[in-house]
C-alpha cells in the first residue's frame, strides 16, 4: 500500500524523524519495530509476574485460598500453600515425621484442622 505519499513522523522507539511513505508506519526501521516489540512483551511478562507474585506471596501456587476454606484433606501442594512454605519442605517434614499424612497411592493427604493445630 505505497504510494506518493511522503509523511513526517517520529519513530516510538528512537524518537528520530523519518519520513513514512503509509498513514499506518510507527518506527523508522524493522530494527525498531523487532526492539519495541521485544521490550513490550518483556514488560508483559515482567507485570504478569509482579501480579502472580502479590497475589500468592513468596512461593508462586496455583492454589486459590477460597477454594481451600471448604476442604477438610489437603493434598501436598494445597497444605504448602496453606502454610505458606515451598512443597519440598512438606515432602521433607512428612519424611522426617513432623508432619503427619495418610497416603492413598502415590497422593498425600493432610487434615486441615491438624495443620491448625500445628500453627498455633
Amino acid at each position: 500500500m505505497s504510494s506518493n505519499m511522503h509523511i513526517e513522523r517520529v519513530c516510538k522507539f528512537c524518537n528520530s524523524k523519518f519520513i513514512a511513505r503509509t498513514t499506518k508506519t510507527q518506527y523508522c526501521s524493522n530494527k525498531c519495530s523487532s526492539r519495541a516489540y521485544k521490550q513490550a512483551a518483556r514488560r508483559e511478562k515482567l507485570e504478569i509476574a509482579r501480579v502472580e507474585e502479590s497475589i500468592t506471596g513468596k512461593f508462586r501456587t496455583k492454589v486459590k485460598f477460597l477454594e481451600l476454606e471448604g476442604k477438610q484433606l489437603l493434598t501436598i501442594t494445597e497444605a504448602s500453600a496453606y502454610l505458606n512454605i515451598t512443597h519440598l519442605t512438606l515432602r521433607r517434614w512428612i519424611k522426617e515425621k513432623r508432619i503427619l499424612s495418610s497416603r492413598i497411592g502415590k497422593k498425600h493427604l493432610i487434615r486441615k484442622d491438624y495443620l491448625d493445630t500445628l500453627i498455633l
